[in-house]
């Protein structure tokens, strides 16, 4: 086990310009540790890097099979996409299904994170609204949860809410703990996010990825979102991002959402390991390519030869001016 922080550098030329420390952890689904990097053994939110955690309600629920869910859709359900218009209009079609409008949906309204999404919105004329909101497909998880089961929906995000107490219970099952017992913030998207163990985080997707240590229907829940996430990687996150090129590049062999503040989680079922990492300084560059490295710890090979364990940086003429990578 080390026990110092794994190390990224973002290099310009020959020279180290930044410095970001990563703490990390990889698990096994019975909690026992295979590999670990720095003090490991605090409290993180682990923000939309639960997604697929907090999906589980709708597979559990029957919701889903009822309302013949696509896989597209359950992606989306564990995503933060990119607002391109595949996501958009799909988030508009699943609204549709439940009888519902963008108006239900409480997680607030931004442009979208990608930028030609974005010009394209706005050269049509239209506003954003709620379904380009890049945790719109969780929220709509949430919504057909409600809908199932004949809740009321309105105020979900509420941390006292039926949905949320629901997405609470599955969490604590996966993690071994009562979630509610942890320290509560607000997410970006309004609703509650509780700073957790980050070694419980990679025991539960451990157990996300391998149905280990779970009952037959929690198992069939966890395989169908795994499934929905590298058969529909686009739907998890978009163009351009991380999320998306590990799951293609890996082939079906890894699983991973991202977080706010430098988070990351992944699923590895070949190995029954589980990974939970995080950025100390929230950079997310960090994090990803952190994320690369404990891969390539683990001997997990990409099927795609173009995939890098480190990112590069390029300017506004395109030219490649610096990497980030693990220290050397």
């Amino acid at each position: 086990m080390n026990k110092r922080a794994l190390v990224i550098d973002v290099t310009r030329g020959e020279f180290i310009e930044s410095r970001h420390q990563v703490i990390a952890v990889i698990s096994d689904a019975t909690g026992k540790r295979h590999s670990q990097w720095g003090d490991v053994d605090q409290q993180v939110f682990p923000r939309s890097a639960a997604k697929p955690l907090q999906a589980l309600p709708l597979m559990l629920s029957g919701a889903a099979q009822d309302l013949n869910l696509s896989q597209q859709q359950v992606a989306m359900a564990c995503s933060s996409h990119n607002g391109e218009a595949q996501h958009s209009h799909l988030v508009t079609h699943w609204l549709d299904q439940l009888g519902m409008t963008s108006e239900q949906l409480e997680c607030g309204s931004h442009w979208p994170l990608y930028q030609p999404a974005t010009v394209a919105l706005a050269q049509s004329g239209e506003e954003a609204c709620a379904v380009h909101n890049n945790c719109s497909g969780k929220h709509c998880g949430f919504l057909s949860f409600a809908h199932h089961q004949g809740i009321e929906p309105k105020g979900y995000i509420d941390h006292q809410h039926p949905v949320q107490l629901a997405v609470n219970d599955a969490m604590g099952r996966m993690m071994d703990l009562k979630v509610a017992d942890f320290p509560m913030g607000i997410d970006g998207c309004s609703i509650p996010t509780y700073a957790l163990p980050l070694p419980r985080l990679a025991m539960a997707f451990a157990r996300f990825g391998t149905g280990e240590q779970l009952p037959n229907d929690w198992q069939k829940a966890c395989q169908s979102l795994y499934q929905a996430m590298i058969n529909e990687p686009f739907y998890v996150a978009g163009s351009e991002r991380h999320c998306t090129h590990v799951m293609q590049a890996y082939g079906g062999q890894v699983a991973c959402k991202t977080g706010a503040e430098g988070v990351f989680a992944a699923a590895i079922p070949s190995l029954g390991l589980g990974i939970a990492l995080k950025a100390l300084d929230g950079t997310t560059r960090a994090a990803e390519v952190a994320l690369n490295v404990l891969l390539d710890h683990l001997h997990l090979k990409p099927i795609d030869p173009q995939f890098k364990q480190y990112l590069e940086l390029h300017n506004r003429n395109k030219i490649h001016v610096s990497n980030v990578q693990v220290a050397l």
